[in-house]
């Protein structure tokens, strides 16, 4: 994000300030998602915008998908089994490989490549759970998938925090993905 002539890694903080041989590194990250993608997914929300808030938040799992297997890959991306691999492991309502393969071919792929959700697929809001699945079409609550995805965050960081190795395969990948900002 450009403000005036400075280019920020998240909200606050430069891409010059950033600690990539440090330990202020998982909270920086943090600070990304929370900043640029969670929040303004939950005020989306908040504000009865189930369908912004959905795709904000999609583009959060897949940011973080990204990110997390991206250090053991330099070269190429395996975007579908990265971003359903998160799922299962990261996102407790779709823990289930058909459940993360509807979040990733019908809610995720549909916003992003056709502009709509696909097969009758919904956001809603003020349902009783994340992901509903019992009816004619599948059915996701935005404000309660960021809840996950923000849980799934905050143990990123203190995976992040704890494991001195998993920080300098972050940072490495954060130094080749964001190669340009960093120049």
């Amino acid at each position: 994000m450009k403000v005036g002539d400075q280019i920020f890694f998240a909200p606050g903080i430069r891409f010059r300030d950033l600690d990539l041989d440090g330990t202020q590194l998982p909270e920086q990250y943090g600070a990304r998602i929370e900043g640029y993608y969670l929040t303004p997914a939950q005020r989306a929300a908040e504000a009865g915008d189930a369908l912004a808030s959905g795709l904000i938040t999609l583009t959060a799992v897949d940011a973080m998908s990204r990110m997390y297997f991206g250090p053991n890959r330099a070269d190429k991306r395996l975007v579908h089994s990265d971003f359903q691999s998160f799922a299962q492991q990261r996102l407790a309502s779709f823990a289930e490989p058909e459940t993360a393969k509807i979040l990733y071919e019908k809610f995720r792929n549909g916003l992003v490549h056709e502009a709509r959700l696909k097969d009758g697929c919904q956001f809603e809001l003020q349902l009783s759970r994340t992901f509903d699945n019992n009816g004619p079409v599948s059915i996701i609550d935005p404000a309660r998938l960021v809840v996950e995805v923000r849980a799934a965050l905050e143990v990123i960081v203190c995976e992040m925090k704890s494991s001195q190795q998993f920080r300098k395969e972050f940072s490495n990948c954060v130094r080749r993905e964001f190669s340009f900002e960093l120049a």
